[in-house]
């Protein structure tokens, strides 16, 4: 049997999209810090051992103990006083455990395998004790929503064979990239195509399906959550995409073939217009789509909060939120705020009187005014003039300050953080219970997409209920 040249363009967008899914698969890891893995090691290995094994297996950008450098200083007064420069020596502690028996080191984002394999060898080599904090760790829940709801959808379906092949990527997308995000996005996607499969091989489909909002809005917002879940995951859902179309491009020209076959052609009396795409059926369909959207965002906010850390038995430094009480403690290490109090400490210094007694306190709108003189009308005329104030344009210029740095500065890892957290050390647990702000909001979203539909339904529905005669 001849194939037509037609034939091999869905085909080859099909395998296309199957080796990306496989080639580009992702594995959710936790992690202590935004951005950094930590790997921590006795203290009786050589830092110059751990950084050449680690860079050996890939591993760059690492923050260490023995880079630490000066990030600010001044032209004019390169030496401050001692009470002054207590930041520089507290902010060290981000290099040891707590007990002091560990060095801990910072590898950046997206190096956590090769670290793993490095700390193997170094452990193997030494005798020594150590470990990693991410976790790589498949949320197996993830796919497992979409492939019961997928089962669901195809038996709701009034045309199963459309549904399956049209959304049967969705489970393999939610496979390949088994985030919470983009389970939301796979059920609502999937939502859309159980719609749609009621008006297949009708005439004008496509002019309804474009104008529809019971079939644009859960499309929409599944794309535009995963679009901003990343790249990675936008270009996976695109191929999908491409490849659903292809099935269905493939199953009509199965089914003209099947016809071409025939005596007789079978025309469907109504055309996709007359056939609402909700209805009651449909209605309570959407709404037990809620049921698993709220799973995804159970299991999203439980695995954020009980994301694991170190080892039980080794205390390393953590993010937390920290009462006013607290943050008096001196066991608090210094944060991304302490070393923009001392950036602006070195460099407002020089414009200080050595007659003034001065603690070091800064506050909001702090402001360093410096006299000028002027000539005006043949006058010379004093002018007070601004030279820097603490705000955010300077905590701004200090985060570009940190930009440039050329070492493996701590303050990079300081600067990745959320405003606000403090640091301290903290034994088998994760100190704070952060949740990703963006992808709480992508998953609250979609699961608000069904009661936005259901809500049109309800007001579509009223509005052509006949009225009462007066």
């Amino acid at each position: 049997m001849k194939f037509p040249k037609a034939f091999f363009v869905p085909v080859i967008v099909i395998a296309v999209s199957l080796f990306a899914c496989i080639a580009l698969r992702s594995v959710p890891v936790s992690r202590i810090w935004n951005s950094y893995s930590v790997v921590y090691v006795e203290k009786s290995v050589p830092e110059r051992f751990v950084l050449d094994t680690l860079e050996k297996y890939g591993c760059s950008g690492i923050l260490s103990l023995g880079q630490q450098g000066i990030p600010v200083a001044s032209d004019f007064t390169p030496v401050l006083p001692g009470r002054m420069n207590d930041y520089l020596y507290r902010r060290l502690s981000y290099f040891s455990d707590e007990s002091s028996s560990f060095g801990v080191y910072y590898v950046p984002r997206g190096n956590e395998s090769y670290a793993v394999k490095a700390l193997e060898e170094i452990v193997r080599e030494t005798s020594a004790r150590g470990g990693v904090d991410g976790r790589k760790q498949y949320p197996w829940i993830v796919p497992l929503i979409v492939c019961v709801m997928f089962g669901v959808f195809l038996f709701l379906s009034q045309i199963r064979i459309v549904f399956a092949l049209s959304s049967i990527f969705m489970v393999v997308l939610s496979f390949s990239q088994p985030f919470y995000t983009v389970a939301s996005s796979c059920l609502l996607y999937m939502l859309a195509c159980c719609l749609a499969s009621r008006i297949w091989g009708r005439k004008k489909a496509i002019n309804v399906l474009r104008k529809n909002l019971y079939f644009l809005i859960p499309l929409g917002v599944a794309f535009v959550s995963i679009m901003l879940s990343g790249w990675q995951c936008l270009v996976l859902l695109l191929l999908c995409a491409c490849s659903s179309y292809g099935l269905l491009w493939l199953l009509a020209m199965f089914e003209q073939l099947r016809d071409s076959l025939i005596s007789f052609k079978v025309v469907k009396i109504f055309q996709a217009p007359q056939l609402p795409l909700m209805y009651t059926a449909t209605a309570k369909h959407t709404l037990f789509c809620l049921f698993p959207l709220a799973l995804v965002l159970a299991g999203f906010v439980l695995s954020q909060k009980f994301a694991p850390t170190a080892d039980g038995d080794v205390s390393l430094p953590v993010p937390v939120v920290l009462d006013e009480v607290q943050k008096n403690s001196e066991d608090v290490l210094p944060s991304i705020d302490d070393y923009y109090k001392w950036s602006w400490n070195v460099q407002s210094f020089p414009y200080r009187s050595l007659n003034e007694r001065y603690d070091g306190t800064v506050s909001e709108n702090d402001s360093v005014v410096v006299p000028r003189y002027e000539v005006e009308d043949g006058f010379i005329v004093e002018k007070n003039s601004e030279v820097m104030r603490y705000d955010e344009n300077f905590r701004d210029r200090s985060d570009s300050f940190i930009d440039e740095l050329e070492y493996g500065a701590v303050e990079k890892l300081m600067k990745k953080q959320d405003r606000g957290v403090s640091v301290v050390y903290k034994r088998g647990s994760r100190g704070s219970q952060r949740t990703d702000g963006l992808g709480l909001v992508l998953v609250l979203a979609s699961l608000f997409v069904p009661l936005v539909m259901l809500m049109i339904y309800m007001l579509k529905t009223m509005g052509r209920r006949p009225g009462k005669n007066k």
